[in-house]
């Protein structure tokens, strides 16, 4: 295994450690290895097992296994997380409208023939990619005008549940901008007049701004060297969420307790500088808590899902204490993530009742994006540039790129992703189980998104 392919390993499982104790000085890959060695966590089955369902040892076997680790090392268990996490944790729903709206199929064949270069597998098409086994896609859709332009469900069936991982986000960023625009949220004021329990921490010269574009100043980053230290507060984070106690300890925190003792980066402010965190966004929608006096899933049901004509409700995965990981643990069907995309589109009545997102609302997202040098000061920004063709300018309100065109894109861990282009009234999704270890892990679907928005409005 590559040292690259290391480090984006450890990188990209966000609560690594979260959950085992390691000797001292133990090396990511001793510890990959390590992992790896553990039947569930290793690929021995293509993703299209899924929708055949799974065998009662199978199950049996990866209930036993469960924990947070195991399960982000993308083996073969993970296609029974994703597809099953509410068996795990505790869930709340948020239902949809009672009017289904269904949706036209009309297939664009250009757009399987999109092409993207790939490192492991070079020139492909979408149609190839999205079949070939390293990539591990489970599905796709691409809307355009509100009608389904391009489909695939190569490893699930259409009706299964799927984890959004991060692309969950994008949830937390939207509730927010209608609140800003309610003018129930002041972007400039700090986050701590919003969430009490925060103030006199670190917390207090950060501003609700800071948060949503991942610019805090303080110590929250997902980054290899925090992941690998069983102290560092993403861990401890991590731990809280999934009410574990850290690596070598006996007591499990609360993640509020834990996000309190955040540090300040010595010589950053907050604003200057893009550094992805989840347990930021949990800060976050647990603010909307605050201000609406309601748990998340209601709040999100009121304003959103319920005008959703959406075939299923949308899953939010809680914490211990009841909090919705609305950062990452969230699921839903693949068409009703691709209707809610749709949402912020003009063809937004081909899936609601009502205007959900407003276009005063989606320039309140573009407004106040983090400055283009912001951005370009954080990790993100150079690894978009081997994703997309054009690289994105910016980020704003949770979502992790933003082009000079307004579209949007989010990720998430082992291969999802949402890309909603109002402009061109497109928006693409994809659900995956991609380990992160060679000849697995690469995710180009991104880039095959965005390419086939511009073929399906002629650029």
């Amino acid at each position: 295994m590559k040292v690259s392919t290391i480090t984006t390993a450890v990188v990209s499982i966000t609560a690594g450690l979260a959950t085992h104790a390691f000797a001292e000085n133990t090396n990511p890959q001793d510890m990959l290895k390590q992992y790896l060695s553990v039947p569930g966590a290793t690929v021995t089955m293509p993703v299209s097992a899924t929708k055949d369902g799974f065998s009662h040892d199978f199950a049996f076997d990866a209930h036993k296994k469960f924990n947070n680790f195991h399960y982000q090392m993308g083996g073969d268990h993970a296609l029974y997380y994703n597809a099953r996490l509410s068996e795990f944790l505790g869930t709340a729903i948020a239902e949809p409208s009672s009017n289904t709206k269904n949706l036209e199929v009309d297939i664009n064949s250009d757009i399987g023939d999109v092409t993207f270069n790939t490192i492991n597998s070079g020139v492909l098409k979408l149609d190839d990619y999205v079949q070939h086994e390293h990539h591990r896609v489970q599905g796709v859709m691409m809307i355009h005008h509100g009608k389904i332009v391009y489909q695939a469900y190569p490893g699930m069936n259409p009706n299964d549940n799927h984890v959004w991982m991060s692309a969950a986000k994008s949830t937390v960023g939207l509730v927010i901008a209608q609140l800003v625009d309610e003018g129930k949220v002041n972007l400039d004021t700090s986050i701590v007049e919003y969430v009490p329990e925060l103030k006199g921490t670190n917390w207090d010269q950060v501003s609700v701004k800071n948060a949503l574009n991942m610019a805090t100043g303080l110590k929250l980053e997902e980054t290899l060297d925090s992941i690998l230290d069983p102290q560092s507060i993403i861990v401890r984070f991590f731990s809280a969420e999934f009410g574990q106690p850290v690596p070598g300890g006996t007591d499990v925190e609360g993640w509020l307790d834990v996000v309190k003792d955040a540090e300040k980066i010595e010589g950053e402010k907050p604003g200057e500088v893009n550094r992805y965190s989840s347990a930021t966004t949990t800060v976050l929608n647990y603010m909307v808590e605050k201000i609406e006096n309601k748990p998340w899933t209601d709040v999100f049901e009121d304003r959103v899902w319920s005008h959703l004509g959406a075939s299923h409700g949308i899953q939010f995965h809680l914490t211990p204490e009841g909090t919705a990981v609305a950062h990452g643990l969230v699921s839903s069907t693949l068409e009703d993530m691709a209707k809610f995309g749709t949402l912020f589109t003009p063809s937004w009545n081909k899936v609601a009742d009502e205007q959900v997102v407003t276009p005063t609302q989606l320039e309140i997202m573009y407004q106040n994006a983090n400055p283009v040098e912001v951005f370009q000061k954080g990790s993100k920004a150079e690894g978009f540039k081997a994703d997309f063709v054009d690289s994105p300018l910016s980020n704003t309100f949770q979502f992790d790129a933003v082009f000079e065109d307004g579209a949007l894109y989010k990720h998430g861990n082992l291969g999802q992703g949402i890309y909603i282009d109002p402009k061109r009234d497109f928006v693409g999704v994809y659900f995956s189980s991609n380990p992160y270890v060679a000849p697995y892990g690469e995710d180009k679907m991104m880039g095959y998104i965005r390419e086939a928005a511009k073929v399906a409005a002629g650029k």
